[in-house]
C-alpha cells in the first residue's frame, strides 16, 4: 500500500507536529506542586496516544494508555474544582479501555480532549500552543498532502485542548482544502471507490467543523474525524506508526 511509506514519515511528523502546552495560571492559595504538573502531563502524553493509536488504525495500541488513564491514582494536592473533569477524562478512558471497534475510541478520546479543554476553562488557564508552519497547499504529491491531513487534526486537538478557537479554526481550514486522490492512496482498484468516499467524507467533516460552536459539538466533528482516518487506514494497510 502506498500509505505504508509514509509509516516512518508521519511518525517523525507526529512528534514535530505534536501539541507543545505551556499552562499559567495567577496564584492561588493552594498551588498545585511541580511534581502534580508534571503528573497532568503525563494525562496529555497517555490520551495523545491514545488519539494516534486510532489514527492509526491501531485498536490493541489504545488499550495500555487507555488503562493508565482510567486506573491510576490521582497524586496529592490536586484542587478540588478539577475532580469532575477528571473523573469524565478517566470514564472516557474506560470507554476506551473496553471498546472493541475504533469509531467507539474515537468519540471516547475526543471527549476526554474537550474535558481537559473544559476545566483549562474553568480553572481559567492560558494555554499556549507551538507547532510548526503549515504544509505548503500547492504541492499535490501523497506526502505533502497527509502532511497537511496530521496538521490539520493536530490544530484541531489544539482547539478542544485549548479550548483554542483560532486553532480550531486553522485546522478545520485545512481538512476542507485537503485534495487525495484514491490512486494516490492505494494501489487496490476495488478499494478505489471507498477511500474516494472516505476523503470526501473528511472534506465535509472540516467543512461542518468551521461552523460548529465550541463544546460537545466541536469533540463531536473531531470524534468523527478520527473515524475516519481508522477507516481509511485499516482499509488501505497505512496510516502513521505509532
Amino acid at each position: 500500500m502506498k500509505f505504508q511509506q509514509l509509516a516512518t514519515t508521519t511518525a517523525l511528523l507526529a512528534a514535530v507536529f505534536g501539541l507543545t502546552a505551556c499552562v499559567s495560571a495567577e496564584d492561588e492559595p493552594s498551588k498545585p506542586s511541580e511534581s502534580f504538573a508534571e503528573h497532568m502531563h503525563g494525562h496529555l502524553d497517555q490520551i495523545s496516544a491514545v488519539k494516534a493509536a486510532v489514527i492509526a488504525g491501531d485498536l490493541d495500541a489504545v488499550r495500555e494508555p487507555a488503562k493508565w488513564l482510567a486506573e491510576h491514582e490521582q497524586p496529592a494536592g490536586m484542587p478540588s474544582a478539577w475532580a469532575p473533569y477528571v473523573n469524565s477524562m478517566r470514564m472516557q478512558a474506560r470507554v476506551a479501555v473496553s471498546a472493541t471497534d475504533l469509531d467507539t475510541v474515537a468519540g471516547a478520546v475526543s471527549e476526554m480532549a474537550r474535558s481537559c479543554g473544559d476545566c483549562h476553562q474553568a480553572s481559567g488557564f492560558a494555554v499556549a500552543f507551538g507547532f510548526d508552519q503549515r504544509p505548503p497547499a500547492d504541492v499535490q504529491n501523497v506526502t505533502t498532502q497527509m502532511q497537511r491531513h496530521l496538521w490539520a487534526a493536530d490544530r484541531m486537538w489544539d482547539g478542544l485542548i485549548g479550548p483554542s478557537d483560532k486553532a480550531w479554526e486553522w485546522g478545520t481550514e485545512m481538512l476542507s482544502e485537503v485534495t487525495l486522490t484514491s490512486a494516490q492512496v492505494t494501489s487496490e482498484p476495488a478499494k478505489e471507490q471507498q477511500v474516494d468516499g472516505l476523503v470526501q467524507a473528511i472534506r465535509e467533516v472540516g467543512n461542518q467543523g468551521s461552523t460548529a460552536p465550541a463544546g460537545e459539538s466541536r469533540s463531536a466533528v473531531y470524534g468523527r474525524f478520527l473515524s475516519l482516518c481508522a477507516n481509511c487506514h485499516s482499509l488501505t494497510g497505512g496510516g502513521p506508526a505509532g
